[in-house]
């Protein structure tokens, strides 16, 4: 299947999800990313999850960061419309937020980080395969902007499903995760 197909399918499973659903499987993809140890962490690319689409909740996984690694810098997604780039902002919980025309939560300020120096990225996504490539939701802010990252900057995505088989029109602009994380296990690619 296409993106753009999986990317209905998949939008649509997550939407029918019961809030029992999403409460459990939050619960599971938590104990599964506690298990994991990051190695060198300063910097942690994470984002606001829109949750009207049922998207997993990451700030669980920031949190559970913090306490581990209380001095890590978390930065958030900061779309440039004008230059149709994204960057990494600082976030600072007592700082404002605007909602961009997607609706998704950013900082109105904060120091950028450059992409080289993110140990960590989490990545919003709709599905992914087996070989790590995702589905996002289609605007390939990630996708330009991955490929800057280091090599051994971790890219971790997270999923209430499991893997897709293939997504059929992959192309050399795709980065794929490192880690995928879902309620049942930790895909590695």
């Amino acid at each position: 299947m296409t993106k753009k197909e999986i990317r209905k399918i998949q939008l649509e499973k997550r939407i029918q999800l019961s809030s029992k659903e999403l409460q459990d499987n939050t619960a599971l993809i938590t104990s599964q990313f506690k298990t994991r140890v990051y190695p060198s962490l300063e910097f942690l690319l994470s984002y606001y999850p829109l949750l009207e689409k049922n998207e997993f909740n990451v700030a669980i996984c920031e949190q559970a960061i913090i306490e581990s690694r209380p001095s890590v810098k978390i930065a958030w997604p900061k779309i440039m419309f004008n230059r149709d780039v994204m960057e990494a902002h600082l976030i600072d919980k007592n700082k404002l937020f605007i909602k961009n025309k997607f609706n998704i939560l950013e900082p109105l300020d904060g120091d950028v980080v450059p992409p080289e120096s993110l140990d960590i990225v989490f990545v919003p996504l709709l599905a992914f395969d087996k070989k790590g490539f995702r589905v996002g939701y289609g605007k390939g802010f990630y996708d330009r902007y991955l490929p800057a990252c280091r090599d051994d900057a971790v890219k971790i995505g997270f999923s209430f499903f499991e893997a897709v088989h293939k997504i059929d029109d992959i192309n050399e602009f795709d980065v794929p995760l490192n880690l995928c994380i879902t309620p049942t296990c930790i895909y590695e690619f």
